[in-house]
């Protein structure tokens, strides 16, 4: 059997036996509200003259800065101590302030306010930290201050890459971990921070993060940041709706969620409330499908100048009559649909945002065409490239005829670089690096029959690339070069209990 005949048949016969009635292991879902996503900073402040009686001076002083999302630049970050040394050897550290620290973003520069008391070896000593942010806002470096002498010292700070990742082999319940590349060197994973079903993707959106539990299950969970990614609650979306993805949207009448709902007889956008996911209001979109079932399919949903863009694959209910794929336009102040982008192909999938050095905001969007199985494998698709100010078909990024296969994943880094999953005739695929913006394939970063189901890049140049080997599944990560001629660095790879079937950037 070919491998994703296969790998449909699993998802199916998970959830034929799991059914709707999903649900998390008791206690998981608390119905409370959940916390905004943020930031964690690893520090290490060096204190020279810093000394306590019968210790050699000099302290280290490890700490970890949780820092909640703001749009001024004064924040107000948990702080956690991790370790301390006094003259190179391992030393006592008490936090005696409340764990809490005023921390300053603003440009280039990054400041704490006074820290402290801290106890380091029963004495007790506040510090500051000035510094300079660097590589795009994930390293700062600068000068720290302590109470005791008033002599500078140093710091160095490293902003955390984190991936929340879903892992399933479609028969067994799944499960969420979060895979952490931390001080920009080790990769740090911790295991079911929480449940998911065998048919789940993840998504951010905003500071928001969700498991939505698709065909079967057909619920959403919203996770907690500050409770460590636990799920804070979950709600149906309609027993059979097969929900596919969400966006958050800050919205006159309070936070609402566009949940993509991609079986008939729902075929629309359901909107929830923010916390607690209870169901407002329902954007039909079956009027917008070409094919004879009137079924529109709608997949990924993406926020782009305050509209929202919903890819439609348009596919009968037997899955053999695909229609030309197209985005959906929606106000969602006012929940009308504004408009149709076509979009020249077949089967859109994955949607990148990307405002580029122009100051325009375009949207990439994979279309897959026609997998081999049902149908003959059809090349009819490719990475469209949407004008979101002019609403229209722009021009193809790359082509799937020049790619060998069709296209799944896709990840945008910038103008200049991209990242595309090509499934060829024989089911090898393969991870390639492209240019957006000339269509020109740099070069293939990996080649697997392993099914590769998403890929994602950071904020901060960190490639994820899922390896779904059942002996030895992992999430590897890759600096992305600065130059798109360059190559990809391997950082590391970090294990996982199950086969990675999802990835989201938290970062």
């Amino acid at each position: 059997m070919k491998r994703p005949l296969l790998l449909a048949a699993l998802a199916l016969a998970a959830s034929a036996r799991c059914g709707s009635d999903f649900r998390p292991p008791p206690g998981a879902t608390t119905g409370r509200p959940a916390s905004p996503l943020g930031q964690t900073f690893d520090v290490t402040a060096r204190f020279p003259a810093f000394a306590v009686p019968g210790r050699e001076p000099g302290l280290e002083l490890d700490l970890v800065l949780d820092l909640p999302p703001g749009a001024g630049p004064e924040r107000t970050a948990r702080v956690t101590y991790a370790a301390a040394r006094l003259g190179g050897r391992p030393a006592t550290v008490t936090d005696a302030s409340g764990g809490r620290a005023r921390v300053t973003i603003e440009g280039d520069l990054w400041a704490t306010g006074r820290v402290g008391p801290v106890m380091v070896e029963g004495t007790s000593f506040e510090y500051a930290l000035r510094g300079t942010v660097l590589d795009g806002g994930f390293r700062v470096a600068g000068e720290s201050w302590e109470s005791q002498t008033g002599i500078l010292g140093s710091f160095d700070a490293w902003r955390r890459h984190r991936f929340l990742v879903a892992g399933s082999d479609f028969f067994a319940a799944g499960r969420v971990s979060l895979v952490e590349l931390v001080r920009g060197a080790e990769i740090r994973v911790t295991g079911e921070v929480a449940p998911a079903s065998p048919d789940a993707v993840l998504r951010r959106t905003g500071p928001a993060v969700f498991v939505v539990n698709r065909l079967s299950y057909d619920n959403l969970e919203r996770l907690d940041p500050d409770a460590g990614f636990a799920a804070a609650w979950q709600a149906g979306v309609g027993q059979g709706a097969n929900p596919h993805d969400v966006a958050r949207v800050a919205t006159a009448a309070g936070e609402r969620l566009f949940v993509t709902r991609y079986e008939p007889p729902f075929d629309d956008v359901a909107v929830l409330q923010g916390q607690g996911g209870g169901f407002v209001a329902s954007i039909p979109l079956g009027d917008l499908a070409g094919n004879p079932d009137g079924t529109p399919r709608p997949d990924r949903i993406a926020l782009a100048e305050g509209k929202l863009f919903v890819g439609l694959q348009d596919i009968d209910r037997s899955f053999t009559d695909y229609a030309e794929g197209k985005l959906a336009v929606i106000d969602p102040e006012t929940l009308a649909v504004e408009g149709v982008i076509p979009l020249g192909g077949k089967n859109p999938g994955t949607i990148e945002v990307l405002t580029g050095a122009d100051g325009r905001t375009r949207l990439f969007v994979a279309l897959a065409g026609i997998f081999p199985g049902l149908l003959p494998q059809e090349l009819s698709g490719g990475v469209a490239v949407v004008d979101v100010t002019n609403r229209v078909l722009e021009r193809f990024a790359l082509d799937d005829d020049d790619a060998g296969g069709n296209i799944g994943a896709l990840a945008v880094a910038r103008d200049d670089l991209a990242y595309a999953v090509v499934s060829d005739e024989n089911f090898i695929n393969s991870v390639l690096a492209f240019d957006p913006a000339s269509g020109t394939i740099l070069r293939v970063l990996r080649e697997t029959q392993e099914f590769v189901p998403e890929i994602e890049v950071d904020s901060g140049g960190v490639l994820a690339v899922p390896d779904r080997n059942f002996f030895d599944p992992k999430l590897c990560l890759y600096a992305v070069p600065a130059d798109a001629a360059g190559a990809e660095r391997l950082l590391g790879c970090g294990g996982l209990d199950l086969p990675p079937f999802s990835v989201e950037a938290l970062d």
